[in-house]
């Protein structure tokens, strides 16, 4: 009786075994990437770019002077304030608005009319190229908040619908 029982433990340990030789193996890789920098902090990857989805805006919205906002952050990381305390950025977009130089153009789409403007971290209308009101910097993580608006041209009676994209580029100093 004892040998079946220790005959059987070695034949149910000798099929668990092959049956995990028959396994199937699954591979992958992993790809690292990044960016080393001499600067006070890096930029995280969700901020480079920084997208601002408008969703579907009612052209009546803009026509009757009204705005629609999106607020959105650039996030920084890796922050190290004993090279610098603050941060101030710089806006350019790739082309500015012929009809209304306080708004950025569309670059694309169908739309006209219109333009996109943005206000910085203390609520001020950011002029292009200019340096927004500095940001106090912490160690780690640091978030700099901006609001996109979209309205019409100065001056514009008539906004077109359709779909529009503008890109607007941003330079951070450290100070």
């Amino acid at each position: 009786m004892k040998l079946n029982k220790v005959a059987m433990a070695v034949a149910l340990t000798a099929a668990l075994g092959s049956m995990s030789a028959l396994a199937d193996t699954t591979n992958g890789q992993i790809e690292l990437q990044g960016e080393l920098v001499n600067t006070a902090c890096g930029l995280a990857p969700s901020s480079s770019p920084v997208t601002v989805d408008f969703g579907q805006v009612p052209v009546s919205l803009l026509q009757g002077g009204g705005q629609a906002t999106e607020t959105k952050n650039i996030e920084l990381q890796y922050c190290d304030t004993t090279i610098a305390s603050s941060a101030v950025v710089s806006y350019t977009p790739t082309s500015v608005n012929p009809n209304d130089p306080t708004l950025a153009a569309f670059t694309s789409g169908s739309a006209s009319g219109a333009g996109i403007g943005l206000k910085d971290s203390a609520s001020q209308t950011v002029t292009w190229g200019a340096q927004t009101t500095p940001v106090t910097l912490v160690d780690g993580t640091n978030t700099i908040p901006f609001v996109a608006f979209l309205k019409a041209e100065s001056g514009t009676p008539t906004v077109t619908a359709g779909a529009f994209q503008s890109t607007i580029n941003f330079t951070i100093e450290y100070q």
